[in-house]
């Protein structure tokens, strides 16, 4: 992976970004920090707390405040930015708006500390949030990696101004039971804010900023006998197991022909077929109460993950430091009651 790097030479139209995701980046946090927004997401936490046992029938655990908190984003863009345009290009963020010098587009995720606390350290995104130009990831021998989908458009080729992307995280905790509270103390943000850097900028990152993939999309028998996955071992087998050990028991539980070689990518082992083409990694399949391990062929990767400590550190045109993924903690004072 790699960070910023501020020698490298530059367009101007590379230092005109760089210089408007600091300053959209000024603004938003603006917004997310402002008193009266505050005062509507303890709203938010106090409706969903009254009428918890109805959503909790409605959207389940994992889903309560999604909504609230996109419709409450898009308000306050809205309002705020004195939006120029409707921005009509359907491949884009939770909020996309047209204004006089960029188009902006904001993700929202609510993020659930109890049951998916994995997410806020990591920032993660869909192929329609980001522009970056990233090299292929999981390459290893012969494989030459999965190609990382960037939908988004780095400029906007009806106005030729540029998409800036930003990731609004909410963090809350929800028990699943009776309990929900927007997380308020020093030890999980209230809110993170990220700026993902714009595609027209990728060579400066060295086209490197994605760590790995959260995961991937996988074949099935249904493809053709092929691609029938492979069951291989129980998983608290498996996971005893160091990696040589684990390629030794995959060979010995099923068959791997000759044309396939040994592959180890960012997070997962497995194999590449020279003659078809195809990855195959293991994966954990619940079964009852327990996980087993299957080795299955990979179509490619979905959800990414960024390198977080090469989104903190940005620079300007002038290489100026400045934080690009800000974490505010103890956000909701009493007094926004």
């Amino acid at each position: 992976m790699a960070k910023q790097d501020i020698n490298k030479k530059r367009t101007k139209t590379q230092n005109n970004i760089l210089d408007l995701e600091k300053l959209y980046m000024d603004k938003i946090e603006q917004i997310i920090t402002s008193k009266k927004f505050l005062e509507d997401l303890k709203r938010i936490e106090a409706e969903t707390q009254e009428y918890y046992t109805i959503l909790q029938e409605i959207w389940g655990k994992k889903n309560k405040i999604k909504e609230a908190s996109e419709r409450l984003i898009r308000y306050y863009f809205y309002d705020y930015f004195k939006v120029k345009s409707f921005y009509p290009t359907p491949i884009s963020c939770d909020v996309a708006i047209e204004l006089n010098d960029v188009v902006l587009n904001v993700d929202v995720k609510t993020i659930d500390k109890v049951g998916n606390s994995g997410e806020i350290n990591t920032t993660q995104f869909e192929h329609n949030q980001t522009s970056f130009i990233n090299k292929n990831v999981d390459a290893s021998g012969s494989f030459p990696g999965f190609k990382i989908k960037s939908n988004l458009r780095a400029i906007d080729p009806r106005t030729n101004k540029p998409l800036l992307t930003y990731l609004i995280k909410i963090l809350y905790a929800d028990d699943g039971s009776g309990s929900f509270n927007f997380c308020n103390d020093s030890t999980y943000p209230t809110i993170v804010l990220t700026c993902l850097p714009n595609g027209i900028l990728s060579n400066l990152f060295d086209n490197n900023l994605f760590t790995n993939f959260k995961n991937y999309k996988y074949y099935n028998k249904g493809h053709g006998a092929y691609y029938k996955p492979k069951y291989i071992t129980d998983k608290s087998e498996y996971s005893k197991l160091t990696e040589e050990d684990k390629y030794k028991i995959i060979e010995n539980k099923t068959y791997i022909p000759d044309t396939w070689q040994r592959i180890s990518g960012r997070s997962k082992i497995g194999y590449y077929d020279t003659a078809e083409r195809v990855v195959w990694f293991t994966v954990e399949r619940k079964n009852g109460k327990h996980y087993e391990i299957f080795l299955n062929a990979v179509s490619g990767g979905d959800t990414g993950r960024y390198n977080d400590a090469w989104l903190h550190e940005r620079y300007d045109s002038n290489n100026n430091f400045w934080n690009g993924q800000r974490k505010y903690f103890k956000l909701l004072k009493e007094e926004t009651n």
